[in-house]
């Protein structure tokens, strides 16, 4: 073991690959100010460059990043009261009511120290348990890995507010992505409509690129503004006078940092959803055993140090199932595996054998960027806040660019530009439709170990597997218990309130937002209606070839069918009661019948007649619960201005759609040298606004050279170049 941490930091400090984890600690630190941008955009596109890198600069680069955005995650939210990440919600409730009383300065500063310490207590305890990460993986068999990656996709998909359905349908579409290609199994082609470029599959380059990054620069060039416009409420001055104070606070009282740590080190091992519950779990059990429990959300260091001593202690201890099952804990972790599949790592007990240091190294890029990004990120946080004001608009054609030029190195054809524009359309319509795009990236990563795995167990062991494998049975077990915690009370809320009150909710109410709704539910229609004619005739194909080689592909999208089939008839019922809603008779007023509770129930009007109370809660909610609500009049006296704000930010949306094909298409036709450069200097002369000509002057010089030198770096480190068609 010694020997191992030791070689595991020689091979890290040895030129290049210090290099490359401060590139990749740079990238994460400034993606990591962005809210909504997150990571996971980052982390797509530095995956595109790791073709050709060595193994340890390309572990360098790439935990770099994961790990370098965790502290700048923080600043937004302690100063602008808006988390860099949805894992940092928690430093909000008392970082940011320590700025506005004077101490913004000093939450930075807990907050830098506390993710480094917590981060460092993860490292150690990685190292003790990597030691018994190879007996663990011996009894690990065929189906205890389908049982751990089923497990692993539901605990994923469950993050946030998706519904059940869509979460099984968003990791089976993700598995019905990964079987496109040759069987490793039987060695029969599935689905490449005759196409040599998809014989190795689908890249998972081009659709993460896809699905966050394209998605996201569409969605932020819709609003038209950064990923936050309030002013950052902490300067230089105020921050050199606090910080020292904060971080011998800090040091003063470990307690919060080494419980929050430990708590999130145990949470970053269970698959799927340990990554991301570990800042909220933390701070929560922080508020119970602290002294100063009570005063949790009022602006006080502990509620500060419990959120953040999580943060990146979960992700060191992420490492743990990725290195040793091959099983995310994250999106990060997703990618992470992407990335080694690229540098031909198989994560298990040959990655353990084959290179005992390794393990050690990624822990070392984990402390060693812990201490570099919390340490210039405190220095430099009175700028960096200022990075997160960035319009969308701007940000555009780098993002743009990059994608491009990454789809085309996974694919190594311009295969990569259709996939990327497939996807990125498929992400955008799944993000509008609710759907789990962290389910449908671990179902496509894990997908060609879940093929291999079920027909390993099937083979072998048949259904015997039930009585003699006692981890898949409780993997198993458990995934079909979350899902049904979740998806029976949802389902049977779903119908009892919209049998209920969607009758009478559309039948004549008028509320702020019912066509944002209407328009939902025809966009959430027409997906089904796809959706099942896709699956359908994906079954079918399935089941047609030869040797059992669409089996597994049949039985998943078998799944897709039944659940597209409850989805059309209930959507279109749905449909059916808009439309009889829009040719209802009007009232003398010239506005259709209002919704009038029964009276002398003695029940509040929202929960006549079977309506659940809608008392605090938002307007997004109910329209998407189907609930009435009581709204006085002067609360929709703006609507038809917000509607028209919700009819400009689609426009907007369309076009960047417009510029993005645009993008490809110039590629396409003057390949990367001149096609990137000069769609980028088109979409900076009219595509952005600009108060003043030497502004837009300025912005297309800086972009045209900017993308002319990341496609030289490009095709000169990686060698790869498309000249395109002309």
């Amino acid at each position: 073991m010694v020997s191992d941490l030791f070689h595991g930091l020689t091979a890290l400090l040895s030129g290049g690959p210090i290099l490359f984890l401060i590139l990749g600690m740079v990238i994460g630190m400034l993606v990591g100010m962005l809210p909504g941008l997150g990571t996971a955009v980052a982390l797509s596109i530095l995956l595109s460059f790791v073709y050709h890198m060595s193994i340890i600069n390309m572990v360098a680069l790439m935990l770099g990043a994961q790990a370098g955005g965790y502290y700048t995650a923080s600043i937004t939210a302690i100063t602008l009261n808006t988390p860099g990440a949805p894992e940092s919600y928690p430093t909000t409730l008392d970082g940011f009511p320590m700025t506005e009383r004077g101490e913004g300065g000093k939450a930075l500063a807990i907050s830098a120290a506390a993710t480094w310490m917590g981060g460092w207590i993860a490292c150690i305890i990685f190292v003790g348990l990597i030691q018994v990460a190879s007996p663990l993986i011996t009894t690990f068999k065929a189906p205890d890995y389908v049982g751990v990656i089923a497990l692993a996709m539901v605990l994923v998909g469950l993050v946030g507010d998706t519904p059940m359905n869509k979460i099984v349908v968003s990791a089976a579409f993700g598995l019905m992505l990964s079987f496109v290609g040759s069987d490793p199994v039987t060695g029969v082609y599935r689905f490449t409509f005759g196409l040599p470029q998809l014989a190795d599959g689908v890249a998972v380059v081009p659709f993460a690129l896809g699905v966050f990054a394209i998605t996201q620069m569409v969605v932020m060039y819709g609003t038209g503004r950064g990923a936050t416009s309030a002013a950052p409420k902490v300067g230089l001055k105020n921050l050199s006078k606090t910080a020292w104070e904060g971080i011998s606070y800090t040091f003063r009282h470990p307690g919060s940092v080494f419980r929050s740590a430990i708590i999130a080190s145990l949470l970053g091992l269970l698959p799927g959803i340990g990554g991301f519950a570990g800042n909220y779990v933390s701070y929560t059990v922080g508020k119970r055993l602290s002294r100063k429990g009570r005063e949790f959300g009022t602006g006080v260091p502990e509620g500060v140090m419990s959120a953040e001593g999580s943060s990146l202690s979960k992700e060191v201890a992420s490492l743990l199932p990725a290195v040793a099952l091959g099983v995310p804990s994250g999106i990060g972790m997703v990618l992470f595996i992407a990335a080694m599949s690229i540098e031909g790592i198989e994560p298990g007990l040959a990655l353990l054998r084959e290179h005992p240091s390794l393990p050690y190294t990624m822990m070392w890029v984990m402390a060693i960027t812990a201490l570099l990004s919390c340490s210039i990120g405190l220095i430099l946080s009175p700028w960096l806040s200022k990075v997160s004001r960035i319009r969308g608009p701007v940000l555009f054609p780098y993002i743009i660019g990059l994608a491009i030029i990454g789809s085309y190195a996974a694919a190594t054809s311009s295969i990569g530009f259709a996939e990327l524009a497939v996807f990125g359309l498929v992400g955008l319509a799944a993000r509008k439709a609710d759907y789990s795009l962290a389910a449908m990236i671990i179902g496509l990563v894990l997908g060609g170990i879940f093929n291999d795995q079920v027909h390993v167990t099937a083979e072998t062991y048949g259904w015997s597997f039930l009585w003699k494998n006692p981890i898949a049975d409780l993997a198993l077990l458990a995934a079909i218990v979350l899902v049904g915690v979740k998806a029976i009370p949802s389902t049977k809320r779903m119908l009892s309130q919209r049998r209920n009150s969607l009758d009478a909710y559309t039948g004549g109410a008028h509320i702020p937002g019912q066509a944002d709704w209407q328009s939902n539910i025809n966009l959430e229609l027409l997906i089904d209606v796809v959706m099942l004619v896709g699956s359908t005739w994906y079954m079918i194909v399935a089941f047609g070839y030869p040797s059992g080689a669409g089996r597994v592909a049949g039985a998943v999208s078998a799944v897709v069918v039944f659940i597209a089939v409850f989805r059309v008839i209930f959507d279109a019922r749905k449909f059916m009661i808009i439309r009889g809603r829009r040719q209802a008779p009007e009232t003398e007023s010239g506005g259709q019948e209002p919704i009038v509770p029964q009276q002398g129930s003695g029940a509040p009007l929202g929960e006549a007649e079977g309506i659940p109370d809608v008392q605090g809660a938002s307007l997004e909610a109910l329209v998407r619960q189907g609930a009435v609500a009581t709204v006085e009049a002067p609360e929709y006296s703006d609507e038809p201005q917000q509607g028209g704000r919700r009819h400009s930010v689609g426009l907007r949306e369309l076009v960047s759609l417009g510029w993005f094909a645009m993008f490809i298409v110039s590629t396409v036709i003057f390949g990367f040298r001149i096609g990137i450069p000069l769609a980028g200097g088109i979409y900076s002369l009219v595509g952005v606004r600009w108060s003043r000509t030497w502004q837009r002057a300025v912005f297309v010089v800086a972009t045209v050279i900017v993308l002319y030198l990341l496609i030289m770096v490009f095709v000169d480190t990686l060698h790869y170049t498309f000249s395109g068609i002309i």
